[in-house]
């Protein structure tokens, strides 16, 4: 065996040249034999035809800045959604019944057609595009019929832009109707807080944080009508006193004094005060009062300085209308002595004014009990201010929640409005098919390369594998170079081959018969190259139509 090693370790181009010569036919007719079996098996094995369509996935048309689409799904996972809805047992069957697949094959269950069938349906992504966009490709196989494998993937095809369609439907219908439904639910919570933030602020009208400052200045205005009503009922009641006083005062001057008039008319009066020398009387004090506190120049000296000075020219204005009516009539209420008894009027007059003004204390002390009554309520309201303002803070917080989220929820569901709309209108992101499935004309399988390659890997291996066991492992001597390599002996002569009658003849018929046989071989090569250029229909209905010819 080392022998044999170190021999193929030394074999020389010229020596494999020989061998090849030699042992032409262990190589040829091998060649041959694998070549008609692949020619022969490429010829009439079933065929197996596959077709394929290319789906563009466009953009909506509608800018995405007016209408925001609602389908937010990766690309690739709406893909293989809608291939799982595709390939799904029912959409299967349909299409096995519609196109009579598998009628050769009685005896298989319908669950190995549908199984085999969505082996045989292929669903692959294409890269992007330099734009944005981005495709893919359907693509089935089946055997001995391309129009069937055509039309297949068309169905197919159509199947996946309709079920785009209603999928991308479905989704912005669903998430619509999701939005009405909660905008809904939003709508009554909103309503019931609106309901208990208008009875909160019915029910605390007047004691709410933004009419404080109305409520401040009311307040005020009560304390300064609370101050005033004590003036006046301080005065008031001074002037009851003092109106008593003059009461009692004519009482008794009716009783000790009567006014005479002299010889010349002039009046000798009484200490009997009349009304407008009772308010000027009191003014002057309450002015006298005043001027203690304030100068001349404080409006309401000005005020009451002025009223004094009125009443005292009224008084004026009724001394002199009391003489000259006494001097028109003088014997009305006059006796012999020429006395004149003071005015009953007067005493009337008086008693009557005292009730008045013991009629304005009692209304000035029930305006100071309703004042003080008033100013308990709006003391109320103000101490109360900041509690009314926490609790209304936090219902109006919890209602300035749910409106927001109202608000957002309703401009959700007229952008999802429109997102349908669109939707419906097919502008939204669609499917188009590039290149609609064609007619196969060259069958992926049986591969005529493959099966050439094969052939001649066969071809060659066995005559190779036959000659190196003739060649290697045969201990007989072919040349005299073997000799005096593998026995050492010299050579000091040779005698050629013995010619016989016939031996040219033989060479000469194997010389043709290899040249057939090469030929033959060169013949299958070229055939076998038409077949896979061609493709095998093809190339048939060439032979046909030649045939014909």
């Amino acid at each position: 065996m080392a022998d044999s090693q170190n021999q193929t370790a030394s074999l020389k181009p010229e020596q494999i040249l020989e061998i090849v010569t030699r042992r032409r036919w262990i190589i040829i007719v091998p060649l041959c034999i694998s070549l008609t079996l692949g020619l022969f098996y490429a010829l009439t094995a079933s065929k197996t035809y596959e077709a394929s369509t290319t789906i563009l996935i466009q953009p909506q048309k509608v800018p995405s800045g007016y209408v925001q689409s609602l389908i937010s799904t990766d690309l690739m996972q709406r893909i293989n959604t809608i291939s799982k809805l595709i390939l799904s047992r029912t959409n299967l069957e349909k299409i096995i019944k519609e196109f009579g697949l598998y009628e050769d094959r009685q005896d298989m269950y319908l669950e190995d057609k549908i199984d085999g069938m969505r082996k045989k349906i292929q669903v692959r992504q294409n890269s992007r595009q330099g734009s944005g966009t981005a495709a893919f490709s359907i693509s089935f196989t089946y055997k001995d019929n391309p129009a069937l494998v055509k039309d297949i993937v068309n169905k197919l095809a159509a199947l996946f832009m309709d079920e785009n369609l209603k999928a991308r439907e479905s989704q912005a219908m669903g998430t619509s109707e999701f939005l009405e439904s909660e905008l809904e639910k939003i709508k009554i919570k909103l309503e019931t807080r609106e309901q208990v933030l208008a009875e909160y602020r019915s029910k605390n009208q007047g004691a709410l944080p933004d009419e404080l400052e109305a409520n401040l200045r009311t307040l005020d205005r009560l304390q300064m009508q609370h101050t005033d009503s004590l003036n006046a009922l301080r005065d008031t009641q001074n002037a009851v006193a003092l109106l008593k006083s003059q009461i009692s005062r004519i009482k008794e001057t009716v009783q000790n004094t009567k006014t005479t008039i002299q010889q010349d008319g002039t009046i000798v009066e009484a200490p009997v005060l009349s009304i407008a020398q009772q308010q000027y009387e009191l003014e002057k004090r309450r002015l006298d009062d005043l001027l203690l506190k304030y100068t001349k120049k404080h409006p309401e000296v000005i005020k009451l300085a002025k009223s004094v000075k009125q009443l005292k020219a009224k008084i004026e204005e009724e001394k002199e209308e009391n003489r000259k009516n006494y001097l028109a009539d003088n014997t009305l209420g006059t006796d012999r002595t020429g006395f004149v008894p003071p005015g009953n009027n007067v005493l009337f007059q008086h008693e009557y004014n005292l009730k008045q003004l013991e009629n304005d204390i009692l209304n000035i002390k029930k305006n100071i009990r309703e004042i003080k009554k008033a100013t308990k309520v709006y003391q109320k309201r103000v101490e109360d201010t900041p509690e009314r303002e926490q609790e209304l803070l936090s219902i109006q917080r919890d209602y300035n929640n749910i409106r927001a989220s109202y608000n957002s929820l309703l401009a959700r569901r007229l952008e999802a409005e429109l997102s349908v709309n669109m939707e419906k209108k097919q502008k939204g992101e669609q499917f188009r098919i590039i290149d609609y499935a064609s007619l196969p004309e060259k069958p992926i399988l049986p591969d005529v390369r493959i099966i050439f390659m094969f052939s001649i890997a066969i071809g060659f291996g066995i005559g190779g594998g036959i000659i190196f066991l003739l060649e290697f492992l045969n201990p007989a001597i072919e040349n005299t170079e073997q000799i005096e390599n593998e026995l050492g002996l010299s050579i000091l002569a040779s005698i050629p081959p013995l010619s016989q009658p016939g031996d040219n003849m033989k060479k000469w018929i194997g010389h043709v018969s290899f040249s057939v046989a090469s030929m033959y071989a060169c013949t299958v090569f070229s055939f076998f190259a038409v077949l896979n250029f061609k493709g095998i229909d093809k190339t048939l209905s060439m032979i046909k139509t030649y045939i014909n010819i």
